[in-house]
């Protein structure tokens, strides 16, 4: 079963670099709204009908930070805004819908999120990225949707039976907009609860991209009596090293795999589109494809996001000390944040320059390959 945490959060997330969408300015400054929509939990404005947000560029700022960017970087390259210390913001994310809350014995999914404001930070320990949650149902508008670069959809339903969310033809148009035109990088998930008709909304945002999800289930069942090790995953290690960009989307992911339970295959029209997860009977687990001037990735599955699939030594599994499981265990068998740099970074290229994961060693098997 599946359940969902309903909080509007924001953090701080560094290093991971999105496409920029033209916002960013050499004065700009960052940081956390004021605007008058409705408040989820408390912290940060955000929510609503109005569809507030909780991140905002000032690109009226008095004066311009020290330019901390690579020395060979393209002098027409910026980055989406600054924090008030001067250093990049790189990304501003979105993740927009409720949050997948039981992934095996390590139940939050808070490991995306966790992951990246620990280790993604540049060799001054500065933030470079800022994340922020919506779960309640937020009206997308080009307003609303400009103070992000990266958007990530989740589950866009009131919990994991009842409620989907329906958007307007002016929302999705908005979504289109931001992407195709703007430069905007989408990122959705699915599998979230047991309801197959929670890929609507999905596929209903999805419309102009010409990528949809199918409604029957896939991975639903453990193949190898081994799934108790991985917290009740099922691996998928079937990476496609023939795509135009699979050298960005499967980079360092030969001979590893991440987990999957219970979610939903992909289709993909157009001569765009790059199947870069492919299992060996045909089903399509990840998807890119450029559209526009933006970038679109969609992953048939949600346990990327949970804790339990991470193998960090600061969330250890249950059967970490078990010998039957020692091949098996998320911390040597997963790449779940090799997965992720690689999302980001291709559907980030234009921010490449400060993007900056240091795993410790204390977490061997998770070194990023930048």
């Amino acid at each position: 079963m599946k359940t969902f945490s309903s909080l509007l959060i924001v953090i701080g997330v560094i290093g991971i670099a999105a496409a920029s969408l033209g916002l960013g300015c050499a004065g700009a400054k960052v940081g956390t709204s004021e605007s008058s929509g409705g408040n989820n939990g408390g912290g940060v404005s955000g929510g609503g009908s109005t569809g507030s947000s909780g991140f905002f560029v000032d690109t009226d700022a008095s004066s311009a930070p020290p330019d901390t960017r690579k020395a060979d970087l393209m002098p027409d390259v910026e980055p989406f805004g600054y924090d008030d210390a001067g250093s990049p913001i790189c990304l501003a994310i979105l993740s927009y819908g409720q949050v997948g809350t039981c992934g095996g014995q390590n139940c939050p999914s808070d490991a995306f999120m966790n992951f990246m404001n620990t280790y993604s930070k540049n060799l001054n320990n500065g933030t470079t990225s800022t994340m922020t949650m919506i779960t309640t149902r937020t009206t997308l508008t080009d307003d609303f949707l400009n103070h992000y670069n990266v958007i990530v959809l989740q589950a866009l339903e009131e919990n994991a039976y009842t409620g989907l969310w329906t958007f307007t033809s002016a929302e999705v148009d908005a979504l289109k907009r931001w992407v195709t035109e703007k430069g905007g990088a989408l990122i959705t998930m699915t599998g979230y609860g047991s309801n197959s008709t929670e890929v609507t909304p999905l596929n209903q945002l999805l419309g102009f991209s010409g990528i949809s999800y199918n409604t029957p289930d896939i991975y639903n069942a453990c193949l190898d009596n081994k799934c108790y090790c991985r917290s009740d995953s099922v691996p998928f290690s079937s990476w496609s090293t023939t795509c135009t960009d699979c050298a960005t989307l499967t980079k360092g992911l030969a001979g590893k795999e991440v987990g999957v339970w219970w979610g939903r295959s992909i289709n993909c029209t157009g001569s765009e589109c790059q199947f870069f997860a492919t299992d060996a009977s045909g089903v399509n687990v990840g998807v890119a494809k450029v559209v526009g001037k933006g970038r679109v990735v969609a992953w048939a599955d949600e346990w990327v996001t949970y804790t339990s699939q991470w193998g960090l030594a600061s969330a250890p599994g249950r059967y970490d000390n078990n010998p039957e499981c020692a091949a098996y265990l998320p911390k040597v068998a997963y790449a779940v944040p090799q997965f992720w740099y690689n999302v980001f970074s291709w559907s980030s290229p234009d921010m490449q320059w400060c993007f900056v994961i240091n795993v410790p060693d204390s977490d061997p098997g998770q070194q990023v390959i930048p």
